[in-house]
């Protein structure tokens, strides 16, 4: 009996009632052709993904690749997580991931939830409203989630590569043994490491800033999680705030990207003896559109700091109002150039200039200065004035597109030999 019902299994493939036997075979090859083509037809439907396999139908038995078709979220998820901890290439981004490192994002992500979620139920409850989103979320998660996390990404890209191009400007990105000093204030803190027994150097007139080498062992290369105090304690010392939940998730990303130390000999960024430059292109693909501008600044860069100066004490306090006067007017004209040149930053800027300008229109920019739910700062101050922000706005509005011409038009003569 076993063996006649193992022979009728093999012999029928596929179920059938023989009701219909009478206009077709059971046990035909064209009967079996058309139950495969109705089950591929039946997956497609449900699946739509081209995949023959049939024996992978539940979500955990499908490999990884699948999985992250299906879920994109996770998948952005872990491979930020992964590039973060690893510094590694995208193309080698493993099958599965350590058990550990799952935990550890569970962890981070409750973290920044943490928040989240206290500041939605303080503004649910607030304005009892029926429905409230966290921040940084789109109101409807399921639908516009991928769009949303794709513009928010392509914004911070967007704004490291203004970051970067602001410190290539005047030679401070790959100067990390050294301090930039480009105000009173940084001068001071700067001979305060070691009470004024350093050097400075300075690159050339046309850099607009000076270099503080310390006495001593060579500076070393700063935990991730202190740049990120240091950079939230200017902000809140010059009257601006990060944003709570960027707050949360910025300081996330730096404990996660400081946690390389553990498997790295105590680096976090550059292997042992290796330049920050030398570890900034190993890790830039050479397919990057930037790759060939970063090549030519690290050589510039070398260059220039085979040529640097020595400078006294006497000399540096001497040089230093009219960096300081240069700086400033590099920091005005930063803003222009961000949003005028940069899509992210344009279409939002133009925008609230916009809004700005009707509030100013019909007299309801004062009131919302008033209440703090606008704030205008210039410089370390904050402007309390109507008038004051709409002529700023107006002002900048107008001369941003001559910032932008005059960008454009410079041009790099390492990169001009190449074409």
């Amino acid at each position: 009996a076993d063996q006649y019902w193992q022979a009728f299994v093999e012999k029928h493939h596929f179920y059938h009632n023989h009701i219909a036997s009478a206009v077709e075979d059971p046990e035909s090859k064209e009967y079996d052709a058309k139950q495969k083509a109705d089950l591929i037809k039946r997956w497609e439907t449900f699946d739509g993904r081209g995949t023959t396999r049939q024996n992978n139908k539940l979500l955990y038995q499908r490999p990884s690749y699948e999985y992250y078709d299906v879920y994109r979220g996770p998948l952005i998820e872990h491979m930020m997580f992964y590039l973060t901890k690893t510094g590694g290439d995208a193309r080698l981004f493993p099958e599965n991931m350590p058990v550990q490192w799952f935990a550890e994002i569970y962890d981070k992500r409750f973290q920044v939830y943490n928040v989240l979620q206290r500041r939605k139920r303080l503004e649910h409850e607030a304005s009892l409203s029926r429905e409230q989103h966290h921040d940084f979320h789109p109101h409807d998660l399921e639908h516009d989630g991928e769009a949303h996390f794709a513009k928010l990404i392509a914004k911070e890209t967007a704004l490291t590569e203004l970051t970067a191009g602001r410190l290539m400007g005047n030679y401070i990105l790959f100067s990390d043994s050294y301090v930039p000093v480009q105000t009173g204030m940084a001068f001071y803190k700067a001979i305060q490491a070691d009470g004024g027994k350093g050097t400075f150097y300075s690159l050339g007139p046309d850099v607009h800033c000076l270099f503080y080498k310390p006495a001593g062992e060579a500076l070393a290369t700063p935990d991730p999680t202190e740049c990120f105090v240091s950079l939230a304690n200017h902000a809140s010392m010059t009257g601006r705030r990060f944003e709570v939940g960027y707050a949360a998730a910025f300081e996330a990303f730096a404990q996660v990207l400081e946690s390389r130390k553990d498997g790295l000999g105590g680096s976090w960024f550059n292997a042992p003896g290796e330049s920050s430059a030398d570890a900034f292109l190993r890790r830039l693909k050479t397919s990057d559109p930037a790759h060939e501008i970063y090549k030519a600044y690290a050589a510039e860069h070398a260059e220039r700091w085979a040529g640097a100066k020595a400078l006294t004490m006497e000399a540096a306090i001497a040089e230093m109002p009219e960096i300081e006067r240069k700086y400033g007017l590099e920091c005005a004209e930063y803003g222009s150039v961000m949003f005028g040149l940069s899509d992210e930053f344009a279409a939002a800027g133009k925008l609230e200039a916009e809004q700005i300008a009707k509030l100013a229109d019909v007299g309801k920019l004062q009131p919302q200065l008033d209440s703090g739910a606008l704030v205008a700062i210039e410089g370390a101050a904050k402007v309390a004035g109507a008038a004051d922000v709409a002529q700023f706005v107006e002002g900048f509005e107008s001369g941003k597109d001559k910032a932008v011409d005059a960008v454009l038009a410079t041009k790099l003569p390492a990169l001009e030999k190449k074409k």
